[in-house]
This record gives C-alpha cells, structure tokens and sequence, in this order.
C-alpha cells in the first residue's frame, strides 16, 4: 500500500512507477483526507509506504495531517514501512520528522529515499523552476533513481538515502516552522481578470478540492495544500502568488518526458 500526494505531478510519477514495480495499490492522501476515510488494512507480507513532496525541508504538511487520524490494521512489528520524498535538491531533516509522526501511531520507519525532481516552489525571492538544462537532467535521472529504491524496497533494506544538504537543522527547524505559520496561506492567490478564461483547469488539478469557479474566475476556500497546481497548470499564467510568482518560470509533470 502506497499513499501518496503530489501537486505538480512529481510525486505522484515516483508513487504510479513503485506501485507498478513493486504490485502495491495507491492511496491519494488528498482523497482520504477529503473523504474522511483513514481506516485501511494491509494484507500479511504488504509493505507501507509514503510518496510525498519535500515542503521547506520537511514532509509535506498534508501527509502528516493524515498521519495524525490514520488508522492500519494489520500493521506488525515485522511490516516494512519506508517513504520517498521528492524534491529540487536537499531534504533536510525531513527522514527523522517523518519518522517521529510515524512513531506516534505505533509505526517504526525502516526505510527513506529521496528523488530529485524538477524545482517547483517558486513563492518566495530566490525561489523559481529549474532552467531548461537542468530540468531535462533531473527527469533523465529519475528512472533509474526510482529503480533503485524500488529494487531497495521490494529487499525490505533498512536504510536512510536521502541527500539532507547543507545546514539541515536550521532549514528543517527554524525555517521550516516559520514557513509552515506564515507563508502556506491561500489567502496571496490572486487572478488575472484580464487573462482568466474560466476554463477550470485549476479547480480540476487542485487535489485539495480547494478552488471553486465564480464569476470573476477561480476562488480559493482556505483549505490549501500549498502544492501550487493551480499556478503551474494555469494556461494562460492568469494566477499569481501576490508579487512572488510574476515572473517565474512554471513546470508540472508532463508523461511525455
């Protein structure tokens, strides 16, 4: 069993190809959070993993919500339980946040992985996408990266590969924290009158069932994810982050790369 969230598509890429190398069904987080259904059981043998993004240096937020209510019968102190966190460049401290929600719920971690992915926070100054160069570089990377942790996966391995970067402990506890209370507020989206054509790609993309269609064009209800799906797949570049995302290059995940 796989949950997995994913806003621009690279999480959700890494989870789709493990599930079929490794036969494991998917949950999407933001469907059982959105359902309220948090009750799953794992068949003898069944491994437990968790596909997610890498927000400031630290699970994403929306993961560790559903960690909180999340209920697995059948879980044993044999059962293999790992995660695969996407990300730009460095994790953090990611591995030992995640591990300690995991412990709150009875539930050992026993292995972590990390896989670069094209870059797409870009809400923030000295925040953009990648350029063209190293974008195509990641997503050639990402097959065989996935094919290792999968192949580490499926041999029950107990180990942490992850790259946690330079100064992990000041981005994963002080900026992170600061991240978390003031920059994941829904309330700086705003639309473009003048370019909005109504389409509904945003409301579609959104998994948080955030956005609904008025009409003056999209609004947020204060229940954001912070994924960004919205800015990234909007194709018109109608939405902006405040000032933030004016000028900022835009990626999701295409299949045909």
């Amino acid at each position: 069993m796989i949950f997995w969230f994913s806003g621009t598509g690279n999480s959700r890429y890494v989870a789709e190809k493990l599930a079929r190398r490794l036969n494991e069904h998917l949950v999407a987080v933001a469907e059982a959070i959105y359902d309220k259904k948090f009750d799953y059981t794992l068949q003898p043998g069944e491994t437990l993993g968790f596909v997610f993004p890498t927000y400031s240096w630290g699970p994403a937020p929306v993961v560790l919500r559903l960690i909180k209510e999340l209920e697995v019968a059948g879980v044993t102190p044999a059962t293999y339980c790992y995660m695969v966190t996407t990300c730009g460049d460095d994790v953090g401290r990611s591995v030992d946040i995640f591990a300690k929600a995991l412990r709150k719920r009875g539930i050992t971690l026993q292995g972590a992985f990390s896989v670069q992915m094209p870059n797409n926070y870009i809400c923030m100054k000295g925040f953009d996408t990648d350029d063209q160069p190293v974008m195509r570089r990641k997503l050639l990377a990402a097959p065989e990266r996935i094919e290792s942790v999968a192949m580490r996966i499926a041999e029950h391995r107990c180990t942490t590969d992850v790259v946690t970067g330079k100064w992990p402990g000041v981005k994963s506890h002080i900026i992170r924290p600061w991240f978390k209370r003031y920059a994941m507020s829904d309330k700086p989206f705003k639309t473009d009158a003048a370019l909005c054509t109504r389409c509904g790609k945003c409301v579609d993309v959104c998994p948080m069932h955030n956005i609904k269609l008025a009409d003056e064009g999209p609004q947020w209800q204060g229940q954001c994810a912070m994924c960004l799906a919205c800015v990234h797949h909007c194709p018109v570049r109608a939405i902006q982050y405040g000032k933030q995302t004016q000028d900022k290059g835009r990626y999701y995940f295409k299949k045909t790369n």
